[in-house]
C-alpha cells in the first residue's frame, strides 16, 4: 500500500472507502451520461437545422459511436483488467474533454462522424462505460445490487439535471458555445475526481463491502470462514463457451435496439406529433427524473429477489412503454409513456450490471464485458438509423416504434432462460 493510499485512508477512515469510490463514480457518471449519452438528443435538432442534414444522417454519428463502443470493447475491457480502471478513467476523461471541444468546430457530416463517432465516443467509453462498472463491481459482492442502482442513478440524475439545462444553454448561447461548456467541465470535474479512485478494495487493504482483514471470522474473499460468498472463477475462453454468455447475449442485443433510439427520436418524435421542443426536451427530462426510482428500487431488490426475473419483469414493462409511445397522438399519451417506460428502463440498467457481475465475477468482469460489447453494438448501431429512416420515408416513427416493442419483448423471455454458471461442466465442448 502506498503513502499515497495511507493518507487517503486516514482522512477517510471512518467510512468505508468503497462509498467513498461510489460517490466519485456517481458525480462522473452523472456528467458523463448527461452531457454525452442523453445530451446529443439535445445538439441533435439544432444541428439537423444548421446545416439541413436528413434525420438519417444525423443519427448516423450517434449510431456511429455505438459501433466504435462495440470494437472497442474487448480491447479496453482487456486493459482494464491488465492495468486497472484508474488509468483508463484518465485517459477517457481527456480524451471526452478534447472530443467536445472539437465539436465547436464541425462544420460537415465528416467531421460530426469523427468527433461524435470518434473521438468523443472513444474517450466516453473508455473512462466511463467499461472502467466505472469495473470498479463498482471489484468493491462491492454482497451489496452490488444497491451499490449498482446508486450508481446507474447518477445517470438518470444527470440526465434530468442536464439535459434542460443543455437545451437552455442552447437556446441562449447556441450549441458550440454550449459543447465548449461540457468539454470544460470533465476538466474541472473529471480529473480530480479520478485521481481519487482506487481499483479494488485490496490495493487499500480492504476487502468488498466494508469487510475487513481484523472482522471476526473474514480473512479473504471466498475463504470458507468468511461471510463472502466466493465468486465464479473460469478464463474468458471458457465462459465465452457457455450458453449463459450467449442467451445472455441474445437478450442484451434485443435489448441494445431500444435504448439509445429512444433518447435519440423521443424529442423529435414529439416535436412531429405537434409538441413543442422545450415540452419535448422536458418530457425527456421527466423521463430520465423517473427512471432515477426504477433503478433504485429494482436495483435494491436484486439484492434480495432473482435479478433474472427482475430483468425479464422490466423488460415486458418496457414493451408496454413503448407501444403506448407509438399510439401517441398527444401530452397525455407521452405522460403515460414517461411513467410506464421511465420506470421500468431505470430499473433494467442496474440490474443488468449487477447481472453480469454476479455471473462473469470479479476477477475478469472487465475482459468479459468487454467481449459482450460488440454483441449490445448490434441494436445500437441499427436502431437509430433505423427510426430516422422510417421517419424519412414514412414521415412518422410509428412502425419503428412498433418493431421496438416486439423487440423488448423478445428480450425478457430471453433474459428468462439465462442461467447462472455452476460449475465448469456448463462449459460447451469443442
Amino acid at each position: 500500500m502506498s503513502d499515497d493510499d495511507r493518507g487517503i485512508g486516514a482522512r477517510f477512515r471512518s467510512v468505508f472507502y468503497g462509498y467513498w469510490i461510489l460517490l466519485f463514480c456517481v458525480v462522473l457518471h452523472a456528467v458523463g451520461a448527461g452531457e454525452f449519452f442523453y445530451g446529443f438528443s439535445v445538439f441533435y435538432t439544432p444541428i439537423l437545422q444548421e446545416f439541413g442534414w436528413s434525420s438519417a444522417v444525423v443519427a448516423g454519428a450517434f449510431s456511429l459511436s455505438r459501433l466504435e463502443g462495440g470494437l472497442e470493447g474487448p480491447i479496453v475491457g482487456w486493459l482494464v483488467d491488465r492495468y486497472g480502471s484508474r488509468k483508463l478513467m484518465f485517459v477517457g476523461v481527456i480524451l471526452t474533454a478534447l472530443g467536445f471541444f472539437a465539436m465547436t468546430a464541425v462544420d460537415s457530416v465528416l467531421m460530426l462522424y469523427l468527433v461524435y463517432g470518434g473521438l468523443l465516443s472513444i474517450g466516453y467509453n473508455t473512462g466511463f462505460m467499461h472502467s466505472m462498472g469495473a470498479i463498482i463491481a471489484q468493491w462491492f459482492i454482497k451489496k452490488r445490487g444497491r451499490a449498482m442502482s446508486i450508481y446507474t442513478m447518477a445517470a438518470g440524475i444527470g440526465g434530468a439535471l442536464i439535459v434542460p439545462l443543455l437545451a437552455k444553454s442552447i437556446t441562449l448561447n447556441g450549441w458550440r458555445t454550449t459543447a465548449f461548456m461540457c468539454g470544460a467541465s470533465y476538466l474541472v470535474i473529471g480529473l480530480p475526481l479520478t485521481y481519487l479512485v482506487r481499483d479494488k478494495p485490496e490495493d487499500m487493504g480492504l476487502l468488498p463491502d466494508g469487510e475487513t482483514p481484523s472482522s471476526e471470522g473474514a480473512e479473504t474473499p471466498g475463504d470458507p470462514e468468511t461471510d463472502l460468498e466466493p465468486e465464479l472463477d473460469i478464463s474468458v475462453r471458457e465462459f465465452l463457451r457457455t450458453r449463459t454468455f450467449w442467451t445472455l447475449m441474445l437478450g442484451e442485443s434485443f435489448r441494445s435496439f431500444l435504448l439509445g433510439s429512444l433518447v435519440l427520436h423521443q424529442i423529435p418524435y414529439l416535436v412531429s406529433i405537434g409538441i413543442p421542443g422545450e415540452t419535448a426536451a422536458t418530457i425527456l427530462g421527466l423521463m430520465i427524473t423517473l427512471s432515477i426510482p426504477g433503478r433504485l428500487v429494482f436495483g435494491s431488490l436484486g439484492d434480495y429477489m432473482s435479478k433474472r426475473l427482475l430483468l425479464v419483469l422490466a423488460m415486458g414493462l418496457q414493451a408496454v412503454g413503448i407501444f403506448v409511445f407509438s399510439q401517441a397522438t398527444g401530452v397525455l399519451h407521452a405522460y403515460a409513456f414517461v411513467v410506464i417506460y421511465g420506470i421500468s428502463y431505470g430499473g433494467a440498467i442496474p440490474l443488468l450490471y449487477a447481472f453480469r457481475a454476479d455471473l462473469f465475477g470479479r476477477k475478469r468482469f472487465a475482459s468479459i464485458s468487454g467481449f459482450a460489447a460488440p454483441f449490445k453494438m448490434i441494436g445500437s448501431v441499427v436502431g437509430p438509423i433505423f427510426a430516422g429512416y422510417i421517419y424519412d420515408v414514412y414521415g412518422n416513427y410509428r412502425l419503428a416504434f412498433n418493431a421496438f416493442t416486439v423487440l423488448a419483448l423478445l428480450s425478457a423471455v430471453t433474459f428468462y432462460f439465462v442461467k447462472p454458471i455452476e460449475n465448469k461442466t456448463s462449459v460447451i465442448p469443442v
